[in-house]
């Protein structure tokens, strides 16, 4: 055995003996949890679940900061660049493919920056009008849109990410014209909506519900490719007359890339027992989320499937970053 082969083989357990002693002295301090929307949003539910959670298991407290603004991208960017350290992770979604295949001189990789921690949700969007809007399903609204080419407007809560994607698909599949008017997240989006000053809007289902429920919007399908299971009287897109239309997405934790692998099989382990919890199964459910399985190769094909079906969907809408 050459002197170089036994440096190596010596090293080997001088590493695994640093991951561990990593894992075990983590978290020492206060972590964040960066949410890229405002409270009250999807990205917003998600991270304070984990954040609880987190501080609960480890008795050291998991902090959510909400960096909102550019749709998203400066919460994602905040994070990509954040020390490796594990004090720092991103509640983020599919729509980190969105912004890859929108913006892709953005000075960082939403895909290649990032490492998945666990997977939380399954989820679509729900599309929602004015309540004094007069239709009442899709196909009235595509009629509604089509006789008022340039009339209406509708909202999305940032450029380049799922319902903004989801209401161009929309509007390229029905041949409508409407003006896109982006918002800070899904909570002034919803205020507009339900205000009458826009006359579409594909968002979160968790924040819609409520806001149905009290008949303050109209709430006319679902995204996905299957009915939700917080709304199963609700039609997809495409039950309600638009065949092959589909946006779904998910929502999960990640790291900076370069985290130490001990720190994220520890933050994994801990994404599996808050799945596994019925307070927080019941919580997603209630919100119109499909539970979703955390372990980290699901996460990982989550992520490689959102950049293919994402890409070929924006090929489709046509969008172009603004």
């Amino acid at each position: 055995m050459s002197k170089a082969t036994r440096r190596a083989v010596v090293a080997l357990p001088a590493l695994a003996l640093a991951g561990q002693a990593v894992a075990q002295e983590w978290p020492s301090r206060p972590v964040r949890v960066v949410a890229p929307a405002p409270a009250g949003g999807a990205s917003d539910i998600y991270a304070r679940i984990c954040a609880q959670k987190m501080s609960e298991m480890t008795g050291r407290p998991f902090v959510v900061d909400n960096r909102v603004g550019a749709a998203g991208r400066i919460g994602m960017e905040y994070a990509a660049r954040a020390a490796p350290d594990g004090y720092t992770l991103f509640l983020g979604s599919a729509a980190i493919a969105l912004v890859k295949a929108l913006y892709p001189n953005l000075g960082f990789d939403p895909i290649a920056d990032f490492v998945p921690v666990g997977m939380m949700a399954r989820t679509q969007q729900i599309m929602v009008v004015p309540p004094d809007l007069p239709v009442s399903d899709v196909q009235g609204f595509i009629a509604y849109a089509r006789a008022r080419p340039g009339e209406l407007a509708f909202a999305s809560s940032g450029v380049g990410n799922p319902p903004h994607l989801a209401a161009e698909l929309f509007r390229a599949m029905t041949g409508t014209e409407m003006t896109h008017v982006p918002y800070g997240g899904d909570t002034p989006a919803l205020v507009d909506i339900m205000a009458g000053r826009v006359q579409l809007y594909f968002g979160s289902v968790a924040p819609a519900l409520p806001l149905r429920a009290a008949g303050k919007l109209k709430a006319l399908a679902v995204s996905g490719a299957t009915r939700s299971p917080a709304a199963p009287d609700l039609p997809t897109v495409a039950e309600a007359g638009l065949p092959g239309y589909n946006v779904s997405g998910w929502f999960g934790l990640l790291a900076p890339r370069g985290t130490p692998r001990p720190i994220i099989e520890q933050l994994n382990a801990m994404m599996v027992r808050i799945m596994a919890m019925p307070d927080v199964q019941a919580t997603l459910k209630q919100g119109g989320a499909d539970l979703a399985d955390p372990s980290l190769p699901a996460m990982e094909q989550a992520i490689r499937e959102s950049v293919t079906l994402i890409g070929e969907a924006v090929r489709i809408a046509g969008i172009r970053a603004e």
